[in-house]
């Protein structure tokens, strides 16, 4: 039986890109996916990133990885990552490391992208 690798759908709201994942945030699956969908939006200067957690199946050690090192790439530019749609696993995997406090969360995509209005008027 084969596992769905990971999908990065992007969906650009004005100055927030939001990317939908879908599938496995995991070492071989989905963290060089991941990787390489956030390089290629810091490269065109879009660093206002919501990624859409919803259809996430799976995450792990390298998936969390990823999140954080994007998230400092990102940061270093002046941008921000933030979640949104966590699912009951992936909360869990954020909670227990403790990720929670650093990632800014939100029930949906539509918050996240309007937090970014706010946070920059």
């Amino acid at each position: 039986m084969t596992r769905a690798a990971l999908r990065v759908t992007p969906e650009h709201r004005g100055a927030v890109t939001v990317l939908h994942l879908s599938g496995r945030l995991v070492l071989e699956d989905g963290d060089a996916v991941f990787r390489e969908a956030v390089n290629a939006l810091v490269g065109e200067n879009r660093v206002h990133l919501v990624v859409d957690l919803a259809d996430v199946t799976s995450i792990d050690s390298a998936g969390i990885g990823v999140l954080v090192g994007r998230f400092l790439s990102v940061r270093r530019r002046g941008g921000d990552i933030k979640l949104a749609n966590l699912t009951a696993r992936s909360h869990r995997v954020m909670t227990i490391t403790q990720l929670l406090d650093v990632f800014d969360c939100f029930d949906s995509v539509d918050a996240a992208v309007g937090s970014f209005a706010i946070a920059h008027p």
